[in-house]
């Protein structure tokens, strides 16, 4: 079944509806089991075997495999879900708004310059 496509004043957002949610909740459940460092090691071991614990379809396979952080929102997938399965990899969140964006880490902090001090409230 394709999914919807919404009429955004954003381009490239990816709604995150009840109905996506309920297409993707395999891949959010795959996703955040890597939570456990047993499951990690399980799934970086041997990650078709661990991803047909998930019923992940041959296409959600491809996506995890082709790390399409995107495709797997669009899928469906939560986006703190698939940081889990990001950060299986070594990667993290500005690797994800990258992909989204269409740009390199590395252009992503540049147009997002702001830098954290200090935690409000901490000395």
């Amino acid at each position: 079944m394709p999914l919807p496509s919404f009429d955004l004043k954003e381009p490239g957002t990816v709604q995150f509806t009840a109905e996506r949610a309920f297409d993707g909740r395999h891949l959010t459940a795959f996703c955040l089991s890597l939570r456990d460092e047993s499951n990690r090691a399980a799934y970086l071991t041997d990650p078709d075997a661990y991803m047909q614990r998930y019923a992940l379809t041959a296409a959600d396979r491809d996506l995890v495999r082709a790390r399409d952080w995107t495709a797997l929102l669009r899928r469906g997938a939560h986006l703190q879900a698939v940081l889990k399965l990001c950060a299986t990899h070594g990667g993290n969140l500005f690797d994800i708004g990258a992909h989204n964006a269409g740009v390199s880490v590395t252009e992503l902090l540049a147009a997002c310059p702001r830098i954290v001090s200090a935690v409000p409230g901490k000395a």
